[in-house]
């Protein structure tokens, strides 16, 4: 079982082919993309945690109908376009887990949150993997520590979880 991080994808929104300069000529075709490559790169029996931003308007049928399409255990961050919902109604539509605040995998040294975390930007070893700023620069000094998986940034599929400086220790102490 791998695990993966996967951040604003904002299914059916066709500002954010505009905004964010989507590669997409239509929302059917972005989504379709989306869809394909994360079922590309998450395997049936993978975790990922998902950022937030899920979905302008979403309905339960919508979200339900894109998730299940979608391979592996799947776990929100909410974003701040996803809480006009509770987190027992992403749960419906299908999230195993849903946390309304950033969590921290202790293990790893990772801050998982959707906006990016000015407080941890640098204090390595810790790594904030966060969302919301899809295309922008970082609006604090110290972000070295900042790793920014929106969907733009990663070539629209899902990263793998782990931390650069735990996974450097390990194969320096080999």
């Amino acid at each position: 079982m791998a695990k993966f991080i996967y951040s604003d994808p904002h299914f059916d929104s066709e500002k954010i082919i505009i905004n964010g300069k989507r590669p997409f000529n239509s929302v059917q075709e972005m989504n379709k993309a989306l869809i394909e490559r994360y079922n590309a790169t998450v395997g049936k029996q993978d975790v990922c945690y998902w950022l937030g931003d899920i979905m302008y308007g979403a309905t339960k049928e919508k979200v339900a109908k894109i998730l299940s399409q979608m391979h592996g255990r799947k776990f929100l961050i909410m974003g701040n376009h996803d809480r006009g919902h509770s987190e027992t109604w992403w749960a419906s539509c299908g999230f195993e887990k849903v946390f309304s605040h950033p969590i921290y995998d202790a293990e790893h040294f990772i801050i998982l949150s959707h906006e990016p975390l000015e407080e941890f930007g640098n204090m390595p070893p810790i790594i904030n993997y966060h969302g919301h700023i899809h295309i922008q620069d970082y609006d604090f000094e110290n972000h070295q520590q900042c790793i920014n998986v929106c969907v733009e940034k990663t070539d629209y599929k899902p990263v793998p979880l782990v931390n650069p400086f735990i996974t450097k220790a390990r194969e320096f102490s080999r």
